[in-house]
Order: C-alpha cells, then sequence, then structure tokens
C-alpha cells in the first residue's frame, strides 16, 4: 500500500480503535460480580471532562473486562503456537494454517489478535488516572482512596502491558489519554520490561499510601482468597514483578520479589497452591461466559499424557495431568487428531463450580513457588531449588521427589514441573522454551514443517495507522 492512502486512512482506523475502547471502558454490567452500574450512555468523555467518585470507580473495576476478554484467546493461541493445545474448527483453517503451520498473518484474528483489549484498559486507567486530579474538591474519595485507585490501576496496566510483550517484539508504550492521538512508537523488548517495571514500582509505592481498603470493589477472582485490600494486592505487585524478573532474567531480583509476594508452602493442598488472584466469568445475562470450555473443536495435545510421569505406583500418570487432561471423543482436522480435551475449565476449575463460570488465572502460588526455585537455582542455592520443586512435585504432582537433580539436569526438571503445574493456563511453556532458546525442539511437530514462531506479529490496523516501512510492521 502506498504512503499516500496509507496517510489517507490513519483518521480511520482511529475512529474505529476510538470507538472500540469507547465501548469497553464502562461497561453495562448485567456483570454484577464486576459491581458496574448499568450506564445506558457510558461516555468516556465525562470521566476525562466530568469526573466522580462514581465514574472513576466504575471505570477503575471495568479495566478488568478489558483484560478478561482477551485471556481466554491468549491461553488458546500461546498455548497452540506451545504445543499444549490445538483448535480444531473444520469452519475456521488459520487456529491451523497460522498458529501450528507458523505462517502468522498480521490482518487475521490469529496473527493479529490479542492486542486491541489490553491497550483499551491500558488507555483507560491513564483517562482514570488523569481524572483523579480533575475531581471536585467536595468529593467523596479520600487522598488515601485516590492512591488505592492509582495503585491498582497501574498494577493492571502492567499487567496488561506484559501480556502484549510476551506476545510481540515490539510494541508501543506511550499510550495517550485521547484514542484519536497519533500512535505511539514501537519499542523493544527492553523498553517494554523498562515501563512494566515502572508501572509496578509506582503502583506499590500507590498501595502503600491507600489505608486499609479500596474505594471499589473488586470481583470474586480477587476476592476468592483474601487478596483484596491494598496491602495485599501489594504481594500480588511483587509475584507479578517476580514473574517479569524471571523473563528478564534477573534471579537475584526475583528472589528478593517471590519473597516479598504471597508465595507460601506453609499448606499443601489443592486450594493452597491455588491461592491468587483470577478473571472471574459467568453465564449471567450480559456477563462474559470462559470461552475456554467449548469442548468440541478443542483438544489437547496426546504427547502431554505420553510424557506425563508415572507416580509410585507405576500406573498412575502425574495428578496435574489427571486434573488437567480427560478423554473425548477423537477428532482430526488438517492431519492433527486427539482424543483428550482440558478438564481444568470445564469439570475441574481452580475453584467454583466449573464450566462457562471457571476462573482463569492472573497468577498463583503454585506458580511462584516454582519462579522461587529458578530463582534460587540461578543464584547458587541448588538445594533451595531443589526443595521447592519437590514440594511442587510431590504436592501438586503426587510424584516421587526427585533425589537425583544436580545443576546438570536442575533445568529439564524445572521444565517438566512448569509445564504441567501451568499447562494451559498462559502460554508458559512456550515462553519458557523461547527464553531458554528451544523453541527449535517444536520444529516438525505435531507434522513436517510446522514451526512454533518466536512473537506473534505487530497487527496490520495497528501498522495501518503508522508510516510505511515502521520497523516491525509488514509492508503496507
Amino acid at each position: 500500500m502506498s504512503p499516500h492512502i496509507t496517510q489517507g486512512r490513519r483518521p480511520y482506523m482511529k475512529r474505529i480503535l476510538s470507538m472500540s475502547m469507547l465501548a469497553g471502558a464502562l461497561f453495562a454490567a448485567g456483570c454484577r460480580d464486576l459491581n458496574v452500574p448499568d450506564y445506558n450512555e457510558p461516555l468516556l468523555g465525562d470521566l476525562e471532562t466530568r469526573p466522580t467518585s462514581g465514574l472513576v470507580n466504575a471505570a477503575t473495576v471495568g479495566m478488568l473486562d478489558a483484560s478478561r476478554q482477551d485471556a481466554a484467546n491468549y491461553i488458546r493461541y500461546t498455548g497452540i503456537v506451545g504445543r499444549e493445545a490445538y483448535y480444531l474448527d473444520t469452519n475456521e483453517s488459520r487456529y491451523i494454517t497460522e498458529l501450528v503451520g507458523g505462517v502468522m498473518d498480521p490482518s487475521s484474528f490469529a496473527g493479529g489478535g490479542l492486542w486491541t483489549n489490553r491497550y483499551r484498559s491500558i488507555r483507560t486507567g491513564n483517562v482514570i488516572i488523569g481524572a483523579l486530579d480533575k475531581l471536585p474538591a467536595n468529593d467523596d474519595l479520600s487522598a488515601a482512596q485516590k492512591e488505592g485507585v492509582r495503585g491498582f490501576v497501574k498494577l493492571v496496566q502492567a499487567i496488561d502491558l506484559l501480556a502484549v510483550a510476551n506476545t510481540r517484539q515490539t510494541a508501543p508504550v506511550d499510550i495517550a489519554e485521547s484514542a484519536t492521538a497519533d500512535p505511539a512508537p514501537l519499542v523493544d523488548q527492553a523498553a517494554l520490561r523498562t515501563r512494566i517495571y515502572k508501572l509496578l514500582d509506582e503502583s506499590f509505592v500507590h498501595l502503600g499510601a491507600a489505608g486499609s481498603s479500596f474505594s471499589f470493589a473488586l470481583p470474586t477472582g480477587f476476592t476468592q482468597f483474601g487478596l483484596q485490600t491494598p496491602a495485599k494486592m501489594k504481594l500480588v505487585n511483587r509475584a507479578i514483578r517476580a514473574r517479569v524478573d524471571i523473563l528478564n532474567l534477573s534471579y537475584a531480583q526475583a528472589l528478593t520479589d517471590v519473597n516479598a509476594s504471597f508465595v507460601s508452602t506453609a499448606a499443601s493442598d489443592r486450594a493452597a497452591l491455588n491461592s491468587g488472584v483470577y478473571y472471574n466469568f459467568s453465564a449471567n445475562s450480559g456477563d462474559l461466559p470462559n470461552a475456554l470450555t467449548s469442548a468440541s473443536p478443542q483438544v489437547a495435545d496426546t504427547l502431554l499424557r505420553t510424557n506425563a510421569q508415572f507416580q509410585a505406583d507405576g500406573t498412575t500418570r502425574d495428578a496435574r495431568y489427571g486434573l488437567k487432561v480427560g478423554s473425548r471423543s477423537n477428532r482430526a482436522f488438517l492431519n492433527i487428531s486427539s482424543n483428550l480435551n482440558f478438564a481444568l475449565y470445564n469439570t475441574k476449575p481452580f475453584y467454583g463450580s466449573g464450566g462457562q463460570a471457571s476462573p482463569i488465572p492472573v497468577i498463583r502460588n503454585e506458580e511462584l513457588i516454582l519462579i522461587r526455585a529458578e530463582a534460587k537455582w540461578k543464584t547458587g542455592d541448588l538445594p533451595g531449588a531443589i526443595t521447592d520443586l519437590n514440594f511442587v512435585r510431590t504436592n501438586s504432582g503426587g510424584l516421587v521427589a526427585r533425589a537425583d537433580l544436580t545443576d546438570a539436569n536442575f533445568l529439564s526438571a524445572l521444565l517438566y514441573e512448569r509445564r504441567y503445574s501451568l499447562l494451559y493456563e498462559g502460554g508458559f511453556r512456550w515462553m519458557d522454551l523461547r527464553r531458554y532458546g528451544m523453541l527449535g525442539t517444536l520444529a516438525n511437530y505435531p507434522r513436517a514443517g510446522d514451526v512454533s514462531p518466536s512473537y506473534f506479529p505487530i497487527p496490520f490496523a495497528e501498522c495501518l495507522a503508522r508510516p510505511a516501512g515502521t520497523p516491525g510492521c509488514s509492508a503496507h
């Protein structure tokens, strides 16, 4: 596409994004669990020009809706490229041709997805923070409550930007409050992580000055395990930071941050391992159901059964495999077939009744224990790393503790435990293999010629709003 045509269409693309972000910033509340009032005319402009504490509180909780709208597809798409799952939809081949074949089209839902909703949330967060300084002097939000809003908003922004950084090699960070502003420049992974750290550290300070409670009521995904106060949200903040540290190969800092989080080995039951914060869903009218419960096209990779280790009896597989994977009638499409499905969002959820109301984890204790194991190993504490690894292995997997671990074989053991502990929760296998330079092990699987891409492309619509020849964008 010529520069002239590209330039001519930029305002049009901005208007589309503006309407999308406006519609999602303050959403109608058939979702009673998110405690959002029913706005028949949800005007983001009112938040910018005539803000009230009610609008601020509603929009703050509303940020989670934009994030959770991507949660299911984020797990599905990254699960497919990481060869955890396949979506064998006979009416839609791009789940295979792009996500399995590795030929990613930036203009399709597959190659170009996992973008707009997260940035909509980030932009709404910027509007909320700006609105706090415009509240009338007699508004009922105290200084501490405003700090609580700032702290929570920046935490959600960091989580959303991290989701983008996990799927893209370059992305923007300077998101203007106005959806019609010129697009921010694309920056590299180092700059993305720097901004995520900045958001998390600023959030941590704000939360520390936020008093004993928030001015807004959080949904059950944040209250299920008692993490809904500003003090507890500081622990969540450090948990997310520890995840970033591992991706950043900052292992000493990861150890500091994970120990300042809600990580715990005080209890070993499933509930203790699942302790954390979640996106919640429901089948209620007007709410968002968990789309990962779609049983027909969705299958699990058959190597999950082959590679699952056996418990002490020699016949029972890893308990995590039994918990998360189940049998189904065989389904085949484009030379991929499986007779396995996923149970964790259908019949064996992290908590609750499952099905369309099944929650999706943002971060939970089991991941944090494995982060701590990796950080200990990388900082020279192999015995401590083995202790944490075996805690997860025995209590979550029901497997015999490893007594043979050394520096030489710890990585393979770690990757195994992370594979089954974090299975189909957020593309962890794909990211783990990428950060350890092992994505090539997925080449020619499940079919000859298939590859796992290192990153998704920048969406075509995003590139269309930029000058032709922008690095990271396909020609347009």
